[in-house]
């Protein structure tokens, strides 16, 4: 009987053990190179037209808590919360109208910022330190702003508030706790609050992190 409390008390240990080590907490911060997709069509006295605007990466950040499950040796799940700063440069537009195109370049400073709470879900595979990771990312828009020519106007789009999309990235891990991620996020949803009007993000992170 003794033999078999010592047992258990054993396994007991080593189960809690092996349960800590598999749930993790952490936190990272990073640089974000995001652009967005802009797009629009309809038609005005009669005549259909289309425009397109050229856009560039504009640089922000993202800061966030996350916690991390080992399923396996191998297996990881993670699932975060975080603030993102994404948004795009404005370069020109090219408006098609009537069989003819016409292109105008915006002056000055002219971009689009937008703040996101963001909640990613990774799925990572563990090979020697190196974790590759697909995910799903959910996110709500708490502000845009906008800078066109040199005017400034800050507003949410209000249509589509909410974002979703798909993510692929890379993860590498360090024996102290300390990471470093690469990550790209592909927005699915259209954030325009007129429906003719197509806005999608597409994000890059890089980013720096710490398990406990």
């Amino acid at each position: 009987m003794k033999r078999f409390f010592i047992t258990m008390a054993v396994a007991m240990a080593t189960i809690f053990t092996v349960q800590a080590q598999e749930l993790k907490f952490g936190a990272r911060a990073g640089l974000n190179l995001s652009t967005t997709s802009f797009k629009s069509s309809g038609t005005e006295a009669g005549v259909s037209y289309t425009v397109d605007v050229e856009t560039g990466f504009k640089a922000g950040f993202h800061i966030g808590a996350f916690t991390e499950l080992g399923l396996s040796d191998k297996l990881f799940l993670e699932a975060g919360l975080a603030y993102s700063q994404q948004g795009a440069t404005l370069k020109s537009a090219k408006v098609r109208a009537g069989g003819h195109t016409e292109k105008q370049d915006f002056k000055g400073d002219s971009y689009v910022t937008m703040g996101f709470i963001n909640l990613p879900v990774w799925l990572k595979y563990d090979i020697m330190g190196f974790r590759p990771k697909v995910g799903l990312n959910a996110g709500y828009q708490l502000d845009a702003t906008l800078k066109l020519n040199g005017e400034k106007h800050t507003e949410r789009i209000k249509e589509n508030t909410f974002d979703f999309g798909l993510g692929v990235g890379l993860e590498y891990n360090l024996p102290m706790g300390v990471f470093f991620d690469a990550n790209f996020n592909l927005g699915l949803v259209n954030l325009a609050e007129d429906k003719n009007t197509t806005v999608k993000n597409r994000t890059f992170q890089i980013g720096v992190g710490y398990k406990f």
